[in-house]
């Protein structure tokens, strides 16, 4: 009797505990919850996780048959905002937590130290900040940490590789920093090591080459210096994947490196490795992808490449290759990508290369050399998805044929000497990416190019197109976002359907022989949300600049120069916040500079120079402190420069010249301390030139010509050590030439005549140079010679 009522005491007991530790794993899953923030899908916060229900049937909650406990959490990419609380610590029987691809924040709570059973955690793809937690290296169960994607800073903790079951360590992505541990060497049975984009320094710990069980190894994008063990390759006989682009490696490739015979990818570009190619890469018969570019190796590629019969990407660009392509690699019949680009490689393709490389998708030759090569050969690889062959010196025409490119969606051939014209069979691609800029191409363009739906960047500019562009441009290019076709001999109006290219960044007609006005933005709808650049400069653009434009809320560049423009500058060009830069001089404008530009914060080029403007220059010009060119001259300016403009301590250049502006200099001049060029010439201004002038230390060219300046010129212009131009011409400057101007080593230009000068011409420095059309009428100039 006592025995049965011990167990039934045991079994009432451990109800208690269950029910009591259950209620610890709901309770603690309740906190979590309260500090989502958002739940897109109302996954939780609304249909789910709710006392009515078991725990166990929570969306994402797993539990144990026999305990009825929490063992594992997975709400991956649930889209999630919000912070981790403390609580879940308490989930003792928890052994997988992923909270992966949400947008988690803040940092993670010490208290899942207390997960002692934990055996994996994913915490990938949020925002978490703080430090790489140092308590993981004291969960004694856990195979793999996720931290990748994140904003982890600071070092990573020695106290890590404490986990001697450690096979997953993915830390990519992050904002680390520091040198790796070397205890990073104690853990044996790492299988997976990513540190990928991080801010590491210092060399590659050599316990990591002596990890057997290692099978990826990604530290590209770092800091990381020194060289690779000659025995890189003896004690890591499963590493499949190498990947160490991108640091500041040197010295040479290990000659070792054929006993990673496993290794499918090694990337070791844009490092600073020298001495020749191992030849032992030939080797590695497992090998599919090989990025080796942007180094210093000497010679060419070696021949036994030509033996990886599964290499599918092949990359060795930017190094100092010369000479043919090296023919062995067209045996590689498994090939899908080559990138040989910025190279020196001359000479041409096989004929038959379509043949030899049957799975090529890839052709990256771009910046080389090649001259014999004609694109039909390279057009009968039907899988080509990319064509890249800019900046070579490549002749002849494009082919029909390419529209038998089914798949392919970026062809470059720009900078080349290409004639003919382009066929109408490229409107049958979907192309994303065309480039043809400067060639020689004629003709008009085809018409079925503007129908490609799938469009997103054609450059054509800098050709000898001509014609009409269609009327209904725009119309079916809804995924155009840059549309490049100046420099031709295009004719016509740019039609106004272009608006109806909704995505559209970028639209670049100048220079051309268009005709007719300004495009109407009235019925802009989208179009204004995405447009930034709009370059139609040298077109013979006719008529006002429409007040619509100032819908085109971001725009930020606008070159309407060199044209045949009338009317006023509209007012609404201030409703452009985002505007930095306005070009509009060599056109017929009229009307006062419109006062509304001073709203515009971001402004650093104002170019409205051989216009007809009037009136006054406005004040609140000298208010936007982002001006770094500013370009008024060639008009009918009349009025003093105003005091604020002297203020402009990021201005660049400044051009008044050609107005009627009246008036003295400030000695406020000096402000403007990083000014290079300085034009007020051809003005009515009076006075002395400030002695402060001579604080203006980064001026190269100046002009005070064609006015009504008086007194002597300073000695202080001696101190602007960069200058290369002086123009004093045409004033009424009275004294001496400065001996100090002798010290100005850079001087090439310089003009004083007709003042009222007097006395001895300097001839140190580069005086000797001058001839006396720079000293012409004045009072008393004389020379020793």
């Amino acid at each position: 009797m006592e025995k049965i009522c011990f167990f039934i005491a045991v079994a009432v007991l451990s109800l208690n505990c269950y029910a009591l530790n259950s209620t610890t794993d709901e309770e603690a899953l309740l906190a979590f919850k309260t500090r989502i923030t958002s739940d897109p899908y109302n996954s939780i916060l609304v249909h789910n996780w709710s006392t009515n229900t078991s725990i166990c049937n929570w969306i994402g909650v797993s539990c144990s048959r026999s305990w009825q406990r929490v063992i594992a959490l997975n709400i991956s990419g649930f889209g999630f905002t919000g912070t981790i609380a403390p609580h879940l610590g308490n989930l003792t029987f928890l052994g997988s937590l992923d909270i992966s691809s949400n947008n988690f924040t803040g940092i993670i709570p010490p208290e899942l130290s207390n997960l002692r059973r934990l055996e994996e955690i994913n915490l990938g793809f949020n925002s978490f900040i703080g430090e790489v937690p140092s308590w993981f290296g004291t969960l004694p169960e856990l195979q793999q940490i996720l931290l990748n994607n994140n904003n982890f800073s600071g070092s990573i903790p020695p106290s890590l590789f404490n986990n001697s079951k450690l096979q997953t360590l993915q830390m990519d992505f992050n904002f680390i920093n520091g040198n790796i541990p070397q205890e990073i060497g104690n853990l044996s049975a790492l299988e997976i090591l990513d540190l990928r984009s991080n801010q590491l320094t210092g060399s590659i710990p050599f316990g990591i080459f002596n990890m057997s069980s290692l099978k990826e190894l990604d530290l590209a994008i770092n800091s990381l210096s020194g060289r690779l063990p000659e025995n890189t390759c003896d004690s890591i006989p499963k590493l499949t994947l190498l990947h160490l682009s991108m640091n500041l490696l040197h010295g040479q490739i290990p000659s070792n490196i054929y006993k990673c015979r496993y290794l499918q990818d090694l990337s070791l570009s844009y490092n600073h490795f020298n001495g020749s190619i191992p030849s032992a890469i030939g080797s590695l018969t497992m090998l599919r992808r090989l990025f080796l570019g942007i180094n210093n190796f000497e010679g060419g590629i070696p021949r036994e490449i030509g033996n990886l019969s599964r290499l599918e990407i092949l990359s060795v660009q930017g190094g100092s290759l010369t000479g043919p392509i090296p023919s062995f690699v067209f045996n590689i019949s498994s090939l899908k990508s080559i990138d040989f680009s910025n190279n020196s490689l001359s000479g041409s393709l096989p004929v038959d290369i379509h043949h030899k490389l049957p799975e090529l998708e890839q052709l990256y030759l771009q910046s080389n050399q090649l001259t014999g090569l004609t694109l039909s050969n390279i057009l009968d690889c039907k899988r080509l998805s990319v064509i890249s062959l800019s900046d070579n010196k490549l002749t002849g025409g494009l082919p029909a044929k390419v529209g038998n490119l089914t798949g392919l969606k970026y062809l470059f051939l720009d900078n080349n000497i290409l004639t003919g014209e382009l066929p109408d069979e490229l409107g049958n691609l979907n192309l994303e990416q065309v480039n043809v800029h400067n060639n020689r191409l004629f003709g008009t363009i085809p018409i079925s190019m503007f129908n490609i739906s799938t469009m997103k960047m054609m450059r054509l500019s800098a050709n000898q197109f001509s014609g009409h562009l269609p009327s209904t441009i725009g119309l079916s290019l809804p995924n155009l976002e840059g549309l490049y076709l100046g420099n031709n001999r295009l004719t016509g109006v740019i039609p106004s359907s272009i608006t109806n290219a909704t995505i559209l960044t970028i639209l670049s007609m100048g220079p051309n022989f268009l005709t007719g006005a300004v495009p109407n933005f009235a019925s802009i709808g989208n179009f204004s949300i995405s447009f930034q650049v709009f370059r139609a400069f040298g077109c013979r653009i006719k008529g006002a600049i429409p007040n619509e434009i100032g819908n085109l809320s971001n725009l930020a560049d606008l070159y309407l120069d060199n044209n045949q423009l009338t009317g006023f500058i509209p007012r609404t060009l201030g409703n452009l916040k985002r505007l930095q830069r306005i070009y509009l001089e060599h056109n017929k404008l009229d009307g006062y500079i419109p006062a509304e530009l001073c709203h515009l914060s971001n402004l650093g080029d104002l170019y409205v120079s051989n216009n007809t403007l009037y009136g006054s220059i406005p004040t609140c010009l000298g208010e936007l402190k982002s001006f770094r060119r500013l370009y008024l001259d060639s008009n009918k300016l009349e009025s003093t420069v105003p005091l604020n403009l002297w203020n402009l301590k990021d201005l660049l250049e400044l051009n008044l010249s050609s107005n009627r502006l009246r008036g003295s200099l400030p000695s406020e001049i000096k402000n403007l301390k990083i000014v290079n060029k300085l034009d007020l010439s051809q003005n009515q201004l009076s006075g002395d030139i400030p002695i402060s002038v001579g604080g203006m230390q980064s001026l190269v060219s100046v002009s005070f010509a064609h006015n009504k300046f008086q007194g002597s010129i300073p000695e202080s212009l001696g101190s602007m050590r960069s200058l290369e131009s002086l123009d004093l011409s045409y004033n009424n400057f009275s004294g001496l030439i400065p001996k100090s101007l002798e010290t100005l080593n850079y001087l090439q230009y310089f003009d004083v005549s007709h003042n009222r000068l007097e006395g001895e011409i300097p001839v140190g420095g580069h005086f000797a140079n001058f001839t006396a059309q720079s000293f012409l009428q004045n009072y008393a100039l004389c020379s020793e010679t």
